[in-house]
């Protein structure tokens, strides 16, 4: 969805003399919870049958798809979008909502790949670190979100502490 998300906002801001299609999101959306499902229930079965060399090349295929398929094209959206928004065009553009997915991303990267780099070299008996280091950079990734949100969302009036529904709020305004 991260893929999804920041490549749409790029297209739309990128392209924003072309009226955007209205269903694109929800479509690219559907195709990709739609892939996500067929290369989780192909992995999960194929693993759950024992089947120890297809459970393997399968899970090889899911995270090669992860790095070449869905990361570039989320990374490379992204930075066009933050290079876009320090740019700054003299139009009125939603800062927060841009600051927000680069900040998304960005952590992503840091705390939620490892994970996934570690499974992948951990296919081919590899490790590079603990794996408590690794499982701790995905929590870490799995809860900082809502933090994104909020220091966004509050950092509006000179990050004046406001609840955390009010700088939801804002954040999703833009």
């Amino acid at each position: 969805l991260l893929t999804a998300i920041s490549i749409e906002r790029c297209v739309s801001i990128l392209c924003s003399s072309i009226r955007r299609l209205q269903r694109l999101s929800a479509v690219v959306c559907a195709l990709l919870w739609a892939l996500s499902i067929v290369v989780i229930a192909t992995v999960t079965s194929l693993c759950l049958l024992h089947e120890h060399e297809h459970c393997r090349m399968a899970l090889i295929s899911m995270y090669v798809l992860n790095f070449l398929v869905f990361a570039p094209p989320m990374v490379i959206s992204s930075t066009i979008l933050f290079i876009k928004v320090q740019c700054g065009s003299q139009q009125h553009q939603p800062r927060r909502l841009y600051i927000v997915i680069f900040l998304t991303v960005l952590f992503f990267l840091t705390f939620g790949v490892p994970l996934s780099i570690w499974n992948f070299l951990r296919q081919f008996s590899y490790t590079v670190m603990p794996s408590q280091v690794v499982f701790l950079l995905a929590c870490i990734n799995s809860s900082i979100n809502p933090f994104i949100y909020f220091l966004v969302g509050s950092c509006r009036r000179h990050c004046s502490l406001v609840s955390l529904q009010v700088a939801f709020r804002r954040v999703f305004e833009e």
